[in-house]
């Protein structure tokens, strides 16, 4: 996918989305799509290597935490279990964004 797009290649025949969507012969939509699985699967990737990241540098973490939402329900994708500024913990949140996106 990445080399097909990188030189401009067709790399499906376009149809529409199961979700009723338009798909290009380039494949762009896959990456916009909100009901794509493979958006959720990047985002998971991504979170996975900031916690990663902090473990590494010897800061444990802890993914998906419970308890810290907010008024809309959303809660962080991670947050550190030392304090980092002011006693205060440090949050993460991962978002997966696409260039192609209109």
């Amino acid at each position: 996918m990445a080399v097909g797009l990188r030189l401009g290649l067709d790399l499906c025949a376009p149809h529409e989305c199961c979700y009723g969507s338009t798909v290009d012969a380039r494949g762009f939509h896959s990456f916009v799509c909100k009901k794509a699985p493979g958006k959720t699967i990047r985002h998971h990737s991504l979170n996975d290597l900031v916690a990663r990241s902090f473990s590494a540098a010897g800061v444990p973490v802890v993914k998906e935490p419970t308890g810290l939402s907010r008024s809309d329900g959303k809660r962080p994708d991670g947050l550190s279990l030392v304090p980092w500024q002011n006693g205060k913990a440090l949050c993460w949140d991962v978002t997966v964004i696409c260039p192609l996106a209109d």
